[in-house]
């Protein structure tokens, strides 16, 4: 078994006493919730991957459509049970949020340890100095704002505006259905505490009303999908069409990131991430989404306490209703506020009626994996030294969740990479030192199979949890679900386009199934194990992994 981090001698005894105490699990019910499956068939073969790993990695040797075969890597779990292990659910119990505190605690009893983690924590802490945000405007001044200060709606980019040409984006076909929204939320734990910040957070983005989806009965209904993006994701961003999210370095032939934002793109994905909203859109569906806080267009200094940011679902749902703290910019350009506000959206149904289905992307994955674990599961303050906990919000109407390059099957998931050692030191510390709960715990996990249906899309190399992690959390749904997996890394805008419209098309077929209380997604490929699972991939390649001349061989080689 692989350790959980590097430490000296001097936090090691503090170590095995933390072990040796546990963590109080709360998770009732996990035992069950599993489905036993066989251990993966062992891998034959190791290849190259470009971006983001730049690393040579296992996998399978497949054969292709062309008669030819090739090795197929995939991502490999850091952590396995040891042997004998006799607890009855390794990736739950051992990376719950006390578990990960009391390892926090053993590194913060080493010098080394500490140091290293903290120089870390520091990047990542508000202001994020590891990744630049609110380049929204830099390209072109047109929809730039204070998002801190009062803001005339009128100045937010609606989709019409991504019409013209270079951009020509589908989703300006949705300008005439789409209300620029504003919600207003609390300060997070981490600008409450550490930063004593008392005014509220405003998250901006936009509503865009469908036309209904079929109920399959003959009839349409009313049904909402909120969509929360990845890190740095900025809703109302410019990206040019020819912009590429990486160059290969030709003394290296790695794959080297490129910069963001330049001269024709404000931030890179942005033109992905809202062609996810047309597709779903185009199949009926409300769709709302909104910057999260501390990015883009939406006002607050922390953006990367992704627990709060899985309750701004609730407290967003709830001003549909109520009108309290919500502002609406109407298509035909009247602004509504407060009272005026409630009950235009939703199609006039209430947030606790309307079928809901919750989608994130990567880091969205993550509030949303939260929000699934508080409506279903309970809430839970993780970001305190001392947790308290709730009862599950138990909104019947949430239907499933859309997980795009997911980190939802908690820390215990972690594939096996330097650059990835010391992330659960990380996500423990944050938590216990600087009130913001990052990266999940195993907590949702635990309580996946109280979900009612659950989409997985996913690069076979996704640093963010392994294949082997989305199985598991594959398992536990009890309803409709399906995975979908491309041979790619984990930022889904370098996928071959086709493979990323493949992703849309099977997205959407479930959430038709899903709202519906459907049980099976029709079409999806069926496998039984892992290999299975990698070989359902197309035979396309995300272009910095394609494997060079000689490296496949004909079938049976």
């Amino acid at each position: 078994m692989r350790t959980f981090f590097r430490i000296g001698s001097a936090a090691a005894a503090v170590l095995a006493a933390a072990l040796a105490i546990g963590g109080c699990s709360s998770h009732g019910g996990a035992v069950s919730s599993r489905s036993a499956r066989a251990a993966p068939p062992p891998t034959d073969c190791r290849a190259w991957v470009g971006v983001d790993r730049n690393h040579e990695l296992p996998g399978y040797r497949l054969p292709q459509s062309d008669g030819r075969t090739a090795c197929v890597p995939f991502g490999v779990n850091a952590y396995r049970p040891p042997a004998g292990y006799a607890d009855s659910d390794y990736y739950v119990d051992e990376f719950t949020d006390a578990r990960l505190k009391e390892r926090w605690r053993a590194c913060k009893a080493d010098a080394a340890c500490f140091a290293r983690i903290d120089a870390q924590m520091q990047r990542w802490l508000p202001p994020n100095k590891a990744r630049a945000t609110r380049s929204t405007g830099v390209v072109d001044p047109s929809g730039r704002i204070d998002p801190e200060g009062p803001v005339d709606l009128r100045q937010i980019r609606r989709p019409a505006f991504f019409a013209k040409a270079p951009y020509a984006e589908a989703i300006a076909r949705a300008d005439a259905g789409t209300f620029v929204v504003e919600f207003t939320v609390p300060r997070d734990s981490f600008e409450r505490i550490d930063l004593q910040m008392a005014d509220p957070v405003k998250l901006r983005g936009w509503y865009i009303e469908g036309r209904g989806v079929d109920d399959g009965k003959g009839g349409r209904m009313r049904a909402l999908v909120v969509m929360a993006p990845g890190g740095g994701g900025q809703l109302t961003a410019i990206q040019h069409p020819d912009e590429k999210p990486y160059r290969i370095d030709p003394a290296t032939g790695r794959a080297v990131d490129v910069k963001f934002p330049n001269a024709t793109t404000e931030t890179m994905g942005q033109r992905w991430w809202r062609e996810n909203l047309d597709a779903l859109n185009q199949a009926g569906f409300d769709v709302l989404a909104y910057d999260r806080r501390g990015e883009g267009i939406s006002g607050g200094f922390s953006d990367t306490h992704t627990l709060e940011q899985g309750e701004d679902v609730f407290r967003v749902l709830a001003q549909f209703d109520s009108g309290d703290g919500l502002r609406l910019l109407t298509p035909d350009g009247r602004v509504l506020e407060g009272k005026e506000a409630a009950g235009k959206l939703l199609g006039g149904m209430k947030s606790t009626r309307i079928p809901i289905l919750l989608g994130g992307y990567s880091r969205g994955s993550m509030s949303t994996a939260w929000a699934m674990a508080k409506n279903f599961s309970g809430a839970c303050s993780y970001d305190m030294p001392v947790p308290e906990c709730q009862p599950p919000k138990g909104l019947s109407n949430i239907k499933g969740a859309i997980l795009l390059s997911s980190f939802a099957s908690g820390a215990g998931y972690l594939p096996a990479s330097p650059d990835l050692a010391d992330r659960n030191l990380f996500l423990g510390g944050m938590a216990a030192d600087h009130h913001i709960l990052f990266y999940p715990n195993s907590a949702p996990l635990a309580g996946m199979h109280k979900w009612p249906a659950a989409f997985f899309g996913k690069g076979l190399w996704d640093r963010a949890e392994t294949l082997e992690g989305t199985i598991a959390a594959y398992d536990r749904i009890r309803g409709a679900r399906e995975i979908v997996v491309a041979r790619a890394p984990h930022s889904i805008e370098t996928w071959p386009e086709s493979d990323r419209q493949y992703l849309r098309e099977r997205m959407v077929a479930f959430a038709k199934v899903a709202i519906t209380g459907g049980t099976t997604v029709p079409g999806a490929k069926p496998w039984s194990n892992l290999k299975e699972l990698v070989a359902t991939t197309p035979d396309s390649w995300e272009p910095s992994s394609r494997p060079k001349d000689g490296q496949d061989a004909p079938a049976g080689r």
